[in-house]
């Protein structure tokens, strides 16, 4: 069945492929609607598939895609008149394109992508490295993204679960979807496989949007480069979290939009629903990034009575979409469950938007706290980001933080109430070392973005008739707008910079201004080299898959590795795992709200079925009769002789929480 399922998967890829290269113009326009047909066949699909009860059938899965994929093709090819392109052909002619281009760079234009490419390349070996070679790990998904695929897996479908942890149940289906796609296709290490091609569609969508923008492609590949280094995006490339997903979609939402700004047909229009619908199906946080979005398009229907004839039709285009993508996801359930509607209900129990959110805060607490944000985030941009990974940079980045820390200092930043994970500190989490895991944009924020907006600004002065001003502005506004509504909407967490991700999109096509001027090139090598520089570090020294040092991740075993983060739970797996066989049922009584890593317990090949009977904020159920084992943390479930001890529990602060000590009883 293996086998069968996997030349149907491989069947499906044939036929996307097909499908993306005879409606592309380029190769990367192929590249993105080959991503966008891709998540946009399989997240219904997983929607049906829970329904059928076939959540966790590989066979069941590739099926259907070969078929609802070779209907697409066949459709394609019946009603349309489009040419299927031979992608060689478009490949060939990026190539040539890409080789005139380097022909007419002058010498220090050449050392500029010289650099760039050289370290985007090493960059990538190491990530496809860590990619194949290494197992998920990242906290969130040990206690709830990856549990929840497991148990849909393991369930056959995503009914709700009654989790330990709110996001088991609370987070929206269209992501898992995606993820059990890739672990039907490659394994448990395939679950990281739509955040792998996410990182490069946003990457490409930055390269495209700039395009749009400025029909420059020196200005565009540059842009592209700079995008694939950025820090936040080389670390989220090869873990579960999903927010670089985010990233990928707003990018395609932008990159639609500008195209029907240029071209108003329903091809175009069609891509911009297609990718909207996606998009709000993936997370809550789209509320957020909503009014940017809005912005542009105010603006497109302010300049271009094109766009304002089809306003009517696109709406009912998008709702319909919405119906499609958004109804499915978990939105509806979770509002049932709250009992309200709300805009937090949307994403998460009452209990937890009073630590998430500002629902609760009175007028003046919301703009304390707001305050406090754009000062404390604005200090997290003005790090060396990377760099201050190593021992040598980390004083490096004390020398250069000692005016920011004169400045930040005067505000009492440190102080207050208004935290969720950790408190703010003024160099960035040392205790905790979040920066390692969560960095911004390192020099790439104000080194590079912030002198370009205020070029931007100057052109603006000088030529606001210019379209290239005129989206810049546009941009600004809206990724200025995106910094304060993640200012504004919740308590300051150390790990936002994931959140921060997101609004690169806006910011970092701007950068093509440095080559709409024959000036500055030198100053762009200087940075390209600290860029190299930092993002090396940043994969080479992150804490959930470090390349050297004791916990060297490719020294360590799949359950020492899945632990990283929690090395003093490890024991209690190795013992778990030597005790309880393969196949058994195990009753689970650990601890609530992203405490204790339920995911290692699986086991190696997924076979062991796993009971949660703790549920978040309630009280613990019985132990259901079909249970062989109870593995539970103290303090859940009272100690019964005969009971197990699996570790010695937490012994120093080297976590966010006390970590739990486990024991497992023999039912």
């Amino acid at each position: 069945m293996v086998i069968v399922s996997l030349v149907f998967f491989a069947l499906f890829f044939f036929l996307l492929h097909k499908i993306g290269a005879a409606l592309a113009k380029s190769v990367s326009s192929y590249l993105l609607l080959t991503f966008l047909g891709l998540v946009g066949i399989s997240i219904p699909l997983g929607y049906v598939m829970s329904f059928f009860g076939q959540t966790g059938s590989a066979l069941t899965w590739s099926i259907s895609l070969s078929l609802i994929t070779g209907a697409l093709y066949f459709l394609m090819l019946r009603f349309t008149s489009t040419e299927v392109v031979r992608f060689r052909k478009l490949f060939r002619q990026s190539i040539a394109d890409k080789k005139q281009i380097w022909s007419e760079l002058k010498l220090v234009e050449k050392l500029i992508f010289g650099v760039l490419g050289a370290g985007v390349f090493v960059c990538t070996l190491i990530n496809v490295y860590v990619l194949f070679a290494t197992y998920p790990n990242e906290w969130d998904s040990m206690t709830g993204h990856l549990v929840k695929c497991a148990y849909y897996i393991q369930n056959g479908n995503m009914d709700r679960l009654s989790g330990t942890t709110w996001s088991i149940d609370f987070y929206p289906n269209s992501l898992p979807s995606l993820q059990i796609l890739g672990f039907h296709i490659f394994g448990e290490k395939g679950f990281k496989l739509i955040h792998f091609l996410s990182y490069w569609v946003f990457v490409i969508t930055s390269y495209s949007i700039t395009q749009e923008i400025f029909s420059n492609k020196k200005a565009a590949i540059f842009v592209g480069l700079i995008s694939a280094l950025l820090p936040s995006a080389l670390i989220q490339a090869v873990t579960t979290e999903t927010d670089i997903v985010q990233s990928a979609y707003l990018g395609l939402v932008v990159l639609f939009l500008l195209k029907v700004y240029k071209k108003a047909s329903w091809e175009n229009v069609g891509l911009f629903v297609l990718s909207s619908s996606i998009w709000v199906s993936h997370k809550v946080t789209f509320l957020l990034i909503g009014p940017p979005v809005a912005i542009l398009v105010l603006f497109m229907i302010w300049k271009s009575g094109e766009v304002r004839k089809k306003i009517v039709k696109t709406v009912l285009l998008l709702l319909l979409g919405l119906a499609f993508y958004v109804l499915p996801n978990g939105y509806i359930g979770n509002v049932k469950e709250v009992g309200k509607f709300s805009l937090g209900a949307l994403s998460a129990p009452a209990e937890v938007m009073k630590w998430h959110g500002i629902e609760g805060y009175s007028g003046v607490e919301k703009l304390k706290n707001f305050q406090f944000n754009v000062l404390r985030y604005s200090s997290d941009f003005l790090q060396l980001d990377g760099i201050r990974n190593t021992e040598f940079g980390s004083k490096v980045n004390d020398t250069f933080r000692y005016f920011p820390n004169k400045f930040f200092d005067k505000f009492g930043l440190e102080r207050g109430v208004f935290w969720v994970v950790y408190p703010f500190e003024m160099m960035g989490n040392e205790t905790m070392h979040f920066y390692k895991e969560r960095p911004f944009w390192g020099i790439i924020s104000f080194l590079l973005v912030l002198p370009a907006l205020f070029f931007v600004l100057i052109r603006a002065w000088k030529n606001r008739a210019s379209e290239k001003v005129q989206l810049s502005l546009v941009f600004i506004v809206a990724g200025t707008l995106h910094f304060l509504s993640l200012c504004f909407s919740a308590p300051y967490d150390p790990i936002k910079g994931r959140y921060f991700m997101n609004m690169v999109v806006w910011f970092i096509p701007l950068l093509a201004w440095f080559f709409e001027v024959k000036k500055g090139k030198y100053y762009l090598v200087f940075c390209s080299l600290i860029i190299v520089v930092s993002g090396f570090f940043t994969l080479s020294h992150r804490g959930l898959y470090p390349l050297v040092g004791e916990r060297n991740i490719f020294e360590q075993d799949r359950i020492a590795q899945l632990t990283q983060t929690r090395p003093e739970s490890t024991e209690a797996y190795y013992e778990f795992e030597k005790l309880v066989p393969e196949d058994a049922v195990v009753a689970l009584g650990t601890q609530q709200e992203h405490e204790d890593y339920v995911y290692p317990l699986w086991g190696p090949n997924f076979k062991r079925t796993l009971i949660p009977i703790h549920p978040f904020r309630a009280p613990v159920k019985p132990i259901p009769n079909e249970a062989e084992y109870l593995f539970y943390s103290e303090g859940v479930i009272p100690f019964k002789e005969g009971d197990i001890r699996l570790n010695e529990g937490d012994k120093g602060p080297d976590t966010p929480v006390i970590e739990s000590t486990f024991y497992l009883r023999k039912l």
